[in-house]
């Protein structure tokens, strides 16, 4: 990946990452979903792009540890102990 791709990625995360923390200053919210979407693009950048932020400890934070949510529930959100006949 040539300089010029990774400068673009570079430019187009910052431009993300401001727009982020205006947002935070205008609504006095954080945009989670935003948020997610920005380190799943950092975690998930090919080749070199971020390269410093994959080796350092807070990326270890977002690694997948193998834990899944069981989904062997058939939707049924009323415990059965709680019917009341």
């Amino acid at each position: 990946m040539g300089y010029d791709s990774r400068h673009r990625q570079y430019k187009r995360m910052y431009q993300r990452i401001s727009a982020i923390e205006f947002s935070i200053l205008r609504i006095g919210e954080y945009p989670t979903p935003s948020i997610i979407d920005i380190v799943n693009s950092i975690r998930l950048a090919k080749g070199n792009v971020f390269a410093e932020w994959k080796q350092s400890d807070t990326a270890k934070l977002f690694e997948d540890h193998g834990y899944k949510n069981k989904k062997e529930s058939s939707g049924d959100v009323t415990p059965k102990s709680c019917i009341f006949m």
